[in-house]
């Protein structure tokens, strides 16, 4: 890397154009730490969107013909990121199209529970900018109106439907909640009407929603060219898809034939059904599911640093807490800071408690799937050593250009998460717990069965209820829960990209220790890997190999 006082034009160039991308996407620069951003909503109406294709073809022009002849490796790396951040952003707006033909994509756009996670300024000030953000609701969801296409088909619209009832439902209930007391009657009395007024647009544009779906088609699909397009663009990945469909059996062949032999191991009498049943009756109880939760992570991670996988590169411990109630959707989710947060940095683990109204039933179906071999699966994929390892190295590992922290591709955040629910086993952790590879080989097979949905479904081979079926006879889930996740796949193709990523990583590992011999360490192979923030998994090949022509994955 150049001397810390050094000029560097990319670095200029890098800076001014991620600027410009949080002035159009100010949420994004909220949510990464930049408070000057908080309060507004981005502008998504014809007229700006075709100023900013012009801006970001501008953009492109700058990187696609700066000079890269005395770039470093790691110079070159960014200078690639760069271009891939724009060529991303620019086929999502001009062939992807979601704000015309994927409405349950938008939606993140309205979340403004971020303003109150997180103490980074006084409470009335956050609410006073989370009540900015809500008064502009009501024209960003006009402009959403207005942009729909004619053919958005009929899955993409019931999740839509869905998600902004549940926003309406927040804005109205969960977030009033989740500020309390403010302490000022003005900045209450703005919050209350900018909330309502907010719900009541939203409430608008889901009975548009609904009379669109009366009359649309089940068609879906993106097609195979868009699809491929998406891998392009978005992780830089050029591989047929024949290839990806195959390698995507392989792995969920093996994950199958490995989940077989290890039920047998533990009891070949019964059947892997029964195994897991067995394994959902041992769980914490409701009253300690966050105490035994804190003393798991302390296990886990001192398992890591003990079988040298990763180093731990702070004492930084997230903080475990109940998930929020405007949350509750998931059981469990990791909420690290921003990556240029300065205030409020640290990082919570939620975990979603039973409800006191529920029966006794109904708690122990929740519970179950929090039984203990489960919950470390999940933790090792969210903390130690996935998701908040990660936020770590980013934070306190080398100084990362700008364009590294923000160029962040979903097959290496989600693919190295997942990535270390094997390794973990790989490496010794767990040996001696046969239910904990069996835990490990359904959440495999979970992200298989989504990979091999995404493209069937994208690509025209499987329908919605063929997709649900497939969720059901390979990952061994009951059929609301694998028609959820079906249905995921519809207006979110690149969910693929947990088993992508991990077999994108995989291979590079492979690689890599071919090329270090007897010098490679599973240890210095992880930090390197981190090291670099999260870029696209092709282009980190050409930093960390010295022979990277191989194949990607």
């Amino acid at each position: 890397m150049p001397d810390a006082g050094e000029y560097r034009p990319l670095d200029d160039l890098s800076q001014r154009l991620v600027r410009e991308y949080w002035d159009f996407y100010p949420n994004a620069g909220s949510r990464i730490g930049r408070h000057e951003y908080d309060g507004r909503l981005p502008d998504l109406s014809a007229t700006s969107l075709r100023h900013r294709v012009a801006r970001l073809n501008r953009g492109l022009a700058e990187v696609t013909t700066f000079p890269t002849e005395t770039l470093t490796p790691e110079e070159r790396l960014s200078h690639r990121l760069l271009e891939l951040f724009l060529r991303r952003e620019h086929f999502s707006v001009t062939e992807m199209k979601n704000l015309e033909n994927n409405p349950t994509r938008q939606v993140g756009y309205l979340d403004a529970s971020g303003y109150l996670n997180r103490d980074y300024a006084p409470l009335p000030d956050r609410v006073r900018s989370v009540s900015q953000a809500l008064k502009q609701v009501p024209e960003f969801v006009e402009v959403m109106a207005a942009s729909l296409g004619d053919h958005i088909g009929i899955p993409v619209l019931e999740s839509s439907i869905e998600s902004y009832s549940g926003m309406a439902q927040f804005y109205r209930l969960d977030l009033g909640r989740a500020a309390g007391d403010v302490g000022f009657q003005d900045v209450q009395e703005e919050f209350d009407l900018a909330r309502e007024n907010a719900a009541a647009s939203l409430d608008r544009f889901v009975s548009a929603l609904q009379e669109r779906r009366d009359k649309a088609q089940p068609e879906f699909a993106i097609g195979r060219e868009l699809y491929s397009s998406m891998l392009r663009t978005g992780e830089a990945l050029n591989v047929p898809l024949d290839r990806l469909i195959s390698l995507g059996e392989a792995d969920l062949n093996e994950n199958l034939r490995r989940l077989k032999d290890a039920a047998a191991a533990i009891d070949s009498g019964r059947g892997v059904r029964e195994i897991v049943e067995e394994i959902g009756s041992h769980h914490p109880a409701a009253s300690s599911l966050i105490t035994e939760t804190r003393d798991m992570l302390e296990e886990i991670r001192q398992s890591v640093i003990d079988l040298d996988l990763v180093s731990v590169p702070s004492e930084d411990r997230c903080l475990v807490v109940e998930t929020p109630t405007y949350m509750r959707y998931a059981f469990a989710a990791m909420d690290s800071a921003g990556a240029l947060e300065e205030r409020a940095t640290e990082s919570f683990y939620y975990v979603t408690p039973v409800e006191p109204e529920w029966t006794h039933q109904q708690q122990e179906e929740w519970l179950s799937n929090f039984n203990y071999s489960t919950l470390r699966v999940v933790s090792i994929h969210e903390i130690y050593p996935g998701h908040f390892v990660h936020h770590l190295h980013n934070r306190y590992g080398r100084p990362l250009p700008l364009v590294n922290r923000v160029a962040n591709s979903y097959a290496f955040v989600e693919g190295w998460a997942h990535y270390t629910e094997a390794m973990m086993l790989e490496g010794g952790y767990g040996s001696k717990q046969p239910e904990l590879l069996v835990t490990q080989l359904l959440e495999a097979l979970v992200r298989n069965c989504r990979y091999m949905c995404s493209v069937g479904m994208h690509t025209g081979a499987m329908t919605l209820d063929e997709a649900t079926r497939y969720f059901m006879e390979n990952a061994f889930m009951a059929e609301l829960p694998a028609r959820r996740e079906a249905l995921r796949g519809t207006f979110d193709p690149g969910y693929l990209n947990y088993t992508l990523g991990k077999l994108m990583i995989m291979k590079l590992r492979e690689d890599y220790q071919r090329e270090q011999g007897a010098n490679f360490t599973f240890k210095g192979f992880h930090d390197r890997l981190l090291s670099y923030g999260a870029p696209a998994l092709p282009l980190l090949r050409e930093a960390m190999l010295e022979d990277p022509s191989g194949p990607p994955v």
